[in-house]
């Protein structure tokens, strides 16, 4: 017996008419996947694993768009290779090649991981994460949280939710980073892209990296 997967049954089970109702599928037993009108696929995922006597119960959301990312990934593939971007020396040529591969091969344009982002504008966090704590949730039994199954479907609701405020080309110019500026540069509008280059070089890991993107992408 399979306590993970036997588990994760239960919690699919309870959401799964929710889902279904509104055209998702599930698939390979963790996540929910619905391709949009706009050709962009919705994603809801239950990470479950199990450390020593407990389990942890993860849910993520993301948006997918190969066409859009196709095109994204070209540019990166070109600033990760690019000889003036240095890569740590410990990094073997096959280390820095599955890196692009592993990079390059990417089609998320927009995740959700910390659902807190979801609360209302008005709303306290500590409201919020009384109602609403399943998202990240670390338990021996499932029956310690004694409204699992509400919370499960309120996730549900806030999916769908997150999915029709980001499936939109404005809010990824918007908010996400390599692909608003890829979107940014097709556009007859340089003060946009210059804009929100400067923002996001402000913020960024590896500044580097985004330069050489931004200058790829000419």
């Amino acid at each position: 017996m399979n306590a993970s997967k036997d588990l994760l049954s239960v919690l699919t089970g309870a959401i799964i008419d929710r889902f279904t109702d509104e055209g998702f599928l599930l698939k390979k037993d963790r996540y929910f996947e619905k391709v949009s009108e706009t050709g962009r696929v919705y994603r809801y995922t239950l990470k479950l694993s199990k450390t020593k006597s407990w389990f942890s119960l993860h849910l993520t959301l993301h948006l997918l768009d190969k066409s859009l990312m196709t095109k994204v990934n070209k540019v990166l593939e070109k600033t990760l290779r690019d000889k003036t971007l240095k890569y740590p020396e410990s990094f073997s040529c096959a280390m820095i090649e599955d890196v692009i591969k592993a990079r390059t091969s990417n089609n998320v344009v927009a995740e959700l991981t910390d659902w807190r982002a979801l609360k209302k504008p008005d709303e306290k966090l500590e409201k919020f994460n009384a109602r609403f704590s399943i998202w990240l949730y670390s338990f021996d039994t499932l029956e310690e949280k004694f409204d699992w199954k509400e919370q499960l479907l309120e996730s549900v609701r806030l999916a769908h939710a997150w999915f029709a405020k980001v499936d939109s080309p404005h809010w990824i110019e918007e908010n996400s980073g390599y692909p608003s500026l890829y979107l940014l540069s097709k556009q007859p509008a340089p003060e946009r892209l210059s804009a929100r280059y400067a923002y996001l070089l402000k913020k960024a890991t590896n500044p580097r990296e985004l330069e050489l993107f931004y200058r790829h992408l000419s």
